[in-house]
């Protein structure tokens, strides 16, 4: 519709359609009429009407795109105040938006109600003692499955019956109406039924959901009587009431969604439920509730104080689900197996839910295992080969034999596959599972085993201080690893000091390996001390305190109860496949273990636990302080930097802070209970306003990791760079320069104007899975904001003045989500654009070009027809010795059958049919099958009777490369009559299928076949061109040697006068076509190369051939008459004003090709000239062509070959390109160096909190407005880089990997 903002405010108030209209239509095009500073920078058109910008809309747009930027614009509050009470009610849309009749509202709220009076009356008989409760609840639940299904089928019957009866024009769309607005005609109406009861997807949902609504509301009956309110709450009249009126509600809320339609979740996972599950997200929750009510009936002691907590919850649930508290069904059942795998059985988070589920379930085989072995040896034995076997990566090794399997069966992404290779190729140990993978893994399995069963068996005769001497060792190696990984990173204690150990500057990369080198050692120490110290050295620790009073005879559980017995083998199982899982937080937890044992009283109940519990609670401890720490950082660095950043500076702020500091134990709390629900913390708007979010695994996105992004042509640098970052974090995580690689956290690298996100997805026994992200090259201002806070930070973190090296200095950006770790050396493309003004637009530059272009094509033909050839020929000596090697093994077969038959004793039979005919080898037997020749002309037929011999028969310059043609099959020799050696040469057979005589005879009798006309001949308006112009020239080559470069049968015939072709043959360059042929490759022929040479070099006819084909294509381009940047510009890109020559190579693809790459080539060494000075002699033409040729791409950037030369890391690429907004002509040029990148880790709950707001703004609010105030650039939470690197489609990398498998030794 079109605007007239004049009339925004001329509206009748009580067209409030028209008014919602106006605003929407302000919000979404007011962005595309100003720029980002504000000001009016154009005026459109709008469907065919102009409109202007009164004052009052100016102030209204600058409020927008000034530091008042809304946190929702008018449309998207106005769309949430819809949604809102939806969400509140489990569906009920009382708030539509525009005007419906009053039976809309009535429908729903009688749907909404007659659970609710169905129960009363239950509830009433029950207790009157009418009837018994547990009949109460199944003539309930079953009434309840009864009442959806009757609600669905009618509205199905309704709908159905009405659809096929409604006119054209009922069905049509209203034009003016919003996009959700519904006409309504009656109460029963199928627009009505429709919109009130939504239907399902799919049919079988509609009997799932009528199922679960009974025994939802069945139980929730029972779980809400009176009855049962009294007994837990000693006949507390108000409570009980309270309770039963609240708790209804929420069963209410829970059921409706199953009858109807899923409410929208402030909860969202998923961008589409595509198997309804969100509808039963509510009744789940509820039926866990009421799951614990059932077990306090059968264990009444137990469960009271359980029960009678979780009926006061149970009122909230509304509350919750309306904060989105309370996870999806998929996201919680995927955070519980995390958090189970990690806590229970010592794993890892994992990089992909496959891995997730095959790991819990080797895991639970591994604790049934431990926990019914009956001697404490065996458990011993088999926790720690599990442990370490299970913490190998097993993954990896799945994904490499799936695909090896699926390998050839899936049409895979060839670049994927390119990477894939690329990847594991030129790289070290455990990169990928091999033969020596293998062997290492199984002698470490086999000293794991030795050691646990020797320590373990023998652990009643050491003496008592030797745990002590152990354990105090496990506190030193602890200590050692943490000092020795410290001091090779550039920041120390916490990342608020400079080491004063790192190289001072990165700028001078012998300084910086000079002084890295001195840091090596360190690195080597760390990983001896993480890989095999460390992890034995805690494995003896267990052996030894995890054990029975008789090891070869009782179980470890022999002396506990049963739930006491349970969790000591749930520790047991974790210990032992920690040490190896995570060895560095195991360290720190043993350590804090022995010095609890050693401290402690040994009365005390924490001692009685055992080692396996203590480890298990204190790695649990651990890791919720980790996160308390980083939350708590989070909230202090958005409080801040919300004042002292002016740019965040909002209205609200000041109010904010002062709220935020009178509550801060309440806020403190939010944090603490985020922290030990291990979930993010949501900061609303990113604004210091925090919650927290539902529970979702440590990925954040429910998309396969790496399954998509946003690719463009920048992609490619990337996925060539992903292979060499991947081997930069193997050698920083072993030698500890970045850090510890731990699951969930989150690394930053910078190099030239690219950023790329890195993220580790499970971390195992020496090897670590990342995920590697590339985000668009600053494409926006907001990006570009925050890459400058990024490089000051690196720049300040690695350049320290030479008077400060000694002592360090503080971190100049201490609360920063960006901490500095090491700067790396890799292979990677630098990328230099350059404006041509001044070179393309010279004098004598299309005159240069024009001569680089003959020498270059001259170069690119005699180079490409000299290598097919080549090819060629060594694959014809190959199958002739494939040949040789047949027919010898068919004569064996042949000489042993006639041994077999006279050694035989059977009674010889006729032989007319079966007797075994002598063997002739068919070393130059073609398939050649009889075909009538075409009619020949008078000039082949002069040309055929000119032959005198086979000599000049073979030479002919007619002989077939096989390059474009294909042979056609012929009759095969006589059997028995030897072939003359001339008549095998292929030049033979092709002259053959040119002229088509000799074998078989033709019956003149039949009819002639009809001519074919030449495949080059092109209708050019009312004229066709014919091919004038036979390259043949002379039909003999003058040396037997020339048909070594004769050239393809497609090529010799040219659309062209011999006119328009010999006018420009003294151009020709004979003197370079002579020094060419010397550099080309002769070794296939038996002459010397100087005989060879000098015989093709006096060979008029071969120089005939290429002068002619040579002056044919320069004819394209010079004959267009044109010159200056535009023409060479035209010509590079390939866009020749269409005439008959070019016309013609466009049947011939590979020639066409041929001549674009010798234009490029032309193209590129006149730039080389004006810059570097011309080239007098043929050496340097010939060097600069050579490493043309091996080293350079010269193309188009949007060619398939530009992708495929970047992901082959070809050193150098060059194309051109045009601006067409300032009229210039610009190169770009990638070479392939070594660049210095920087690494830097960021706080991974800054990042998981920010894309928890994303989620809830994207998939609840759907504000998705570019300009909104969540996406605005913040330098210190980096918070428009973190939304880019989130998954799509709320992100929009430009690049990210497939798990990447990365060894740490």
């Amino acid at each position: 519709m079109a605007l007239n903002l004049e009339r925004l405010s001329g509206v009748d108030r009580s067209s409030r359609k028209e008014q919602r209209r106006c605003l929407r239509g302000l919000h979404d095009d007011c962005y595309e009429e100003y720029n980002f500073y504000g000001s009016i920078h154009r005026s459109r058109r709008k469907h065919g009407l102009n409109y202007r910008i009164s004052q009052g809309h100016k102030q209204w747009i600058t409020y927008i795109m000034g530091t008042g930027v809304p946190l929702l614009n008018e449309y998207k509050l106005e769309f949430f105040t819809k949604r809102l009470p939806q969400t509140i009610l489990g569906g009920l849309k009382l708030r539509i938006g525009y005007e419906a009749p009053v039976y809309v509202y009535i429908n729903q709220v009688v749907l909404f109600v007659v659970p609710f009076l169905l129960a009363g009356i239950f509830t009433l008989l029950v207790q009157l003692d009418t009837i018994k409760d547990y009949i109460a609840v199944y003539t309930f639940g079953s009434l309840m499955t009864a009442y959806v299904l009757l609600v669905q089928l009618i509205s199905h019957i309704i709908q159905a019956s009405q659809s096929a009866d409604l006119p054209m024009m009922r069905k049509k769309k209203n034009l003016l109406s919003e996009e959700d607005e519904v006409d309504f005609i009656s109460c029963c109406d199928a627009e009505t039924l429709k919109f009130v009861i939504p239907p399902k997807k799919y049919k079988l949902n509609v009997l799932i959901h009528a199922l679960v609504a009974g025994p939802l509301c069945g139980l929730g009956l029972l779980y809400l009587l009176p009855t049962t309110l009294n007994n837990l709450y000693d006949n507390n009249t108000g409570a009980t009431v309270v309770l039963f009126i609240l708790g209804w509600l929420a069963v209410l809320v829970a059921q409706y969604p199953l009858t109807t339609a899923a409410p929208p979740e402030t909860a969202t996972y998923r961008t589409t439920d595509i198997f309804e599950i969100s509808a039963l997200m509510r009744s789940f929750y509820v039926l866990v509730f009421i799951t614990f009510d059932l077990f306090h009936r059968y264990y009444s002691d137990s469960f009271l104080l359980t029960n009678q907590v979780l009926h006061v919850i149970f009122v909230f649930l509304p509350v919750f689900w309306t904060f989105g508290v309370l996870a999806p069904i998929d996201s919680f059942f995927l955070y519980a197996l995390e958090q189970v795998h990690v806590f229970l059985f010592g794993g890892s988070f994992m990089a992909s839910d496959v891995r997730l589920l095959v790991m819990v379930t080797l895991s639970t085989c591994v604790f049934l295992g431990a926990y019914f072995f009956q001697v404490s040896l065996g458990t011993i034995i088999l926790c720690s080969m599990a442990g370490y076997l299970l913490s190998t990566d097993l993954g990896g090794l799945g994904s490499q034999l799936l695909g090896l399997i699926t390998r050839n069966r899936v049409s895979a992404s060839k670049t994927d596959v390119q990477e894939v290779d690329k990847e594991h190729s030129g790289k070290r140990f455990l990169w990928k599972w091999g033969i020596l993978e293998v062997v290492y893994h199984v002698i470490m399995l086999a000293a794991v085993g030795v050691v646990a069963g020797l320590l373990n068996k023998n652990s009643g005769d050491f003496s008592g201080d030797s745990w002590k001497i152990v354990g105090y060792s496990i506190v030193g190696v602890c200590v050692l690893e943490k000092i020795v990984r410290d001091l090779q990173g550039v920041f120390i204690v916490f990342g608020l000091w400079r080491n004063m150990l790192f190289p001072k500057t990165v700028n001078s990369r012998r300084l910086f390996d000079g002084r890295k080198l001195w840091l090596t050692p360190l690195g080597i120490m760390r990983r001896g001390l993480v890989n095999w110290v460390g992890p034995f050295l805690m494995l003896s620790y267990l052996s030894i305190m995890v054990t029975s009073t008789s090891p070869t005879s009782v179980s470890l559980r022999d002396h506990l109860d049963v739930a006491t017995g349970v969790w000591y083998i749930f520790g047991t199982v974790r210990a032992f496949r920690w040490i190896w899982q995570s060895t560095v937080h195991a360290l720190l937890e043993l350590s804090v273990v022995h010095i609890i044992l050693v401290t402690m009283d040994t009365n005390t109940t924490v001692i009685k636990w055992g080692v396996p519990i203590l480890a298990m609670l204190t790695s649990l401890c651990r890791d919720r302080l980790y996160q308390l720490s980083n939350k708590l950082y989070f909230y202090i660095t958005l409080l801040i930097s919300s004042w002292t950043d002016k740019k965040q500076r909002r209205g609200s702020s000041v109010p904010i802070i002062v709220v935020s500091v009178l509550l801060f134990p309440l806020i403190f709390g939010v944090i603490a209970i985020a922290s030990a629900l291990s979930v993010p913390l949501l900061p609303l708007f990113t604004l210091p306003l925090v919650l927290f979010s539902f529970p979702r695994h440590l990925r954040s996105w429910p998309e396969d990791v790496g399954g998509s992004a946003n690719s463009c042509p920048d992609t490619n640098f990337y996925r060539q760079l992903a292979p060499e970052l991947s081997k930069a974090f193997a050698s920083g995580f072993a030698s500890g320069s970045i850090g510890e690689a731990s699951p969930g956290n989150h690394y930053l690298v910078r190099f030239q104007d690219r950023l790329i996100w890195v993220m580790i997805l499970e971390r195992g026994s020496s090897y670590c899975t990342i995920n590697i992200k590339g985000l668009e090259l600053q494409e926006t201002s907001c990006h570009t904001v925050e890459a400058a806070r990024i490089d000051d930070i690196f720049e300040s973190a690695f350049e320290v003045p030479e008077s400060l090296c000694c002592i360090g200095r503080p971190n100049e950006f201490p609360l920063h989500c960006l901490t500095p770790l090491d700067a790396y050396s890799l292979q990677a493309y630098s990328d230099a654009r350059n404006v041509l003004t001044g070179i393309i637009d010279s004098k004598g530059s299309t005159d240069e070009t024009m001569k680089a272009f003959l020498k270059s094509l001259v170069w690119v033909l005699l180079k490409y027809v000299n290598k097919i050839k080549m090819k060629t020929t060594k694959d014809k000596k190959g199958e002739k010795f494939d040949k040789e090697l047949s027919f010898i093994a068919q004569n064996e077969k042949h000489e042993l059958k006639e041994i077999n038959a006279n050694s035989s004793n059977i009674k010889p039979v006729q032989q007319r049919n079966t007797a075994l005919q002598p063997l002739v080898p068919d070393f130059t037997r073609d398939t050649r099958s009889p075909t009538p020749p075409p009619v020949v002309n008078k000039k082949q037929n002069k040309m055929a009777s000119s032959w005198g011999s086979l000599d000049s028969f073979t030479d002919s310059i007619f002989s077939d490369d096989g390059l474009t043609s294909k042979k056609k099959p012929s009759k095969p020799p006589a059997a028995l009559k030897p072939i003359p050696a001339r008549n095998k040469s292929p030049e033979i057979e092709d002259l053959f299928d040119e002229l088509d005589i000799g074998l078989p005879a033709y019956d003149v009798t039949k009819p002639k076949p009809t001519p074919q006309k030449f495949s080059g001949a092109k209708s050019f308006g009312n004229a066709i061109y014919k091919p004038q112009t036979n390259l043949a020239g002379s039909p003999d080559f003058k040396s037997p040697y020339s048909s070594q470069l004769s050239l393809p049968k497609d090529w010799r015939e040219l659309p062209l006068d011999n006119s328009q072709v010999s006018r420009l043959m003294n151009k020709f360059p004979a003197d370079w076509y002579k020094f060419v042929l010397k550099t080309l490759d002769w070794s296939c022929e038996d002459q010397s190369k100087e005989k060879v040479l000098q015989d093709v070099t006096g060979d008029d006819s071969l120089r005939n051939c290429y002068a002619q084909l040579t002056m044919a294509c320069y004819s394209i381009f010079e004959g267009q008459g044109y010159s200056g940047p535009s023409f060479l510009y035209k010509c590079y890109m390939g866009e020749v004003s269409i005439n008959a020559m070019w016309d013609w190579l466009g049947e011939h693809t590979v020639l066409q090709n041929l001549v674009k790459k010798a234009f490029r080539y032309g193209f590129k060494l006149m730039m080389d000239q004006m810059l570097l000075g011309e080239m007098n002699s043929d050496l340097e033409w010939q060097e600069a062509l050579e490493e043309y040729d091996n080293e350079w791409y010269i193309g188009l950037e949007k060619d398939p070959e530009w992708t495929s030369a970047v992901l082959a890391s070809t050193p150098n690429l060059f194309s051109m390109g045009h601006n067409n907004t300032q009229n210039t002509y610009n190169s770009r040029t990638l070479t392939l160096q070594s660049l210095d990148v920087s690494i830097g880790r960021l706080n991974p709950e800054v990042v998981r909190g920010q894309w928890a707001n994303l989620a809830l703004e994207l998939l609840y609010m759907t504000n998705d407005d570019e300009e909104r105030y969540s996406i605005q650039a913040h330098p210190v939470i980096l918070r428009n880089l973190t939304v880019q690197a989130a998954d799509p489609p709320l992100g929009y990398p430009i690049y990210s990997s497939k798990p990447i498998s990365v060894p740490l030794i």
